[in-house]
């Protein structure tokens, strides 16, 4: 996790703010970044890439999903059964999402030190 005051010292990467604000490991965000790089993928897909078991993967591409930064869809496979794919949202929605997520910081620490009182 990435300490607030990295962010606020204004030394933080954009990878320190991803993962502060998603709560997101070193690993789900090189998941996020092979999800980009080579478009839609299955967990099967990542692990020789990756050298991790397919559960590890999975957790990864699981929290992803549940943060916003990418989807999954589910396939059918025509003799029965089904399997998952997953795709990132684009750097340039990534890169929308944090900064309404960063005005709404600023604006909720605006409104708390207009509020605020010593006593």
């Amino acid at each position: 996790m990435v300490e607030p005051q990295k962010i606020l010292s204004g030394q933080a990467t954009c990878r320190d703010i991803v993962k502060c604000m998603y709560g997101l490991s070193d690993f789900e965000i090189v998941i996020y970044r092979k999800l980009v790089e080579k478009g839609s993928l299955r967990a099967d897909d990542l692990v020789p890439v990756m050298k991790k078991d397919r559960s590890t993967i999975y957790r990864a591409l699981q929290r992803l999903v549940g943060a916003g930064l990418a989807f999954r869809e589910t396939k059918n496979i025509d003799r029965g059964g089904y399997y998952h794919i997953y795709t990132a949202v684009p750097p340039s929605q990534l890169r929308q999402k944090l900064k309404k997520c960063a005005d709404d910081w600023i604006d909720n620490m605006k409104s708390a030190i207009d509020d605020f009182d010593l006593v």
